[in-house]
């Protein structure tokens, strides 16, 4: 998964412009949709996905909690957040889960790399 720019001149995307954007399959964007992760997706006069800026904005959070393997289930809801208050605690929230992401994975590097000094100064084992 790769993380991805939202073209700025433009307000509404189909889905063949999202996935040719994202780098996410049809299926992919139905399955966040059914799960609530991007908000509602509005539809055209035919019937068609229409992306929003703010479904693609989602999808990006989405993008990079797969990234950072993160649970997604950390942003189901509607996709929609009413106010600035609670958009600052919604970042906060994910920006504390991946402070706790680093710090493991800082314990990790200094395990192995003990492990590696030990083994390197021990040609026996």
């Amino acid at each position: 998964m790769r993380l991805f720019t939202i073209p700025a001149e433009q307000t509404a995307f189909s889905t063949k412009e999202v996935v040719a954007i994202t780098g996410m399959t049809k299926d992919a964007l139905r399955y966040y949709e059914q799960q609530r992760l991007i908000g509602p997706v509005p539809r055209n006069h035919n019937n068609y996905r229409q992306y929003s800026r703010q479904n693609l904005e989602r999808l990006q959070f989405v993008a990079t909690f797969r990234q950072l393997g993160l649970d997604l289930k950390l942003l189901s809801g509607d996709g929609h957040i009413p106010n600035r208050a609670q958009r600052i605690q919604e970042l906060s929230s994910y920006r504390a889960t991946v402070k706790k992401q680093i710090a493991q994975l800082q314990a990790t590097d200094q395990f192995l790399a003990h492990k590696i000094a030990y083994f390197e100064a021990s040609p026996n084992h």
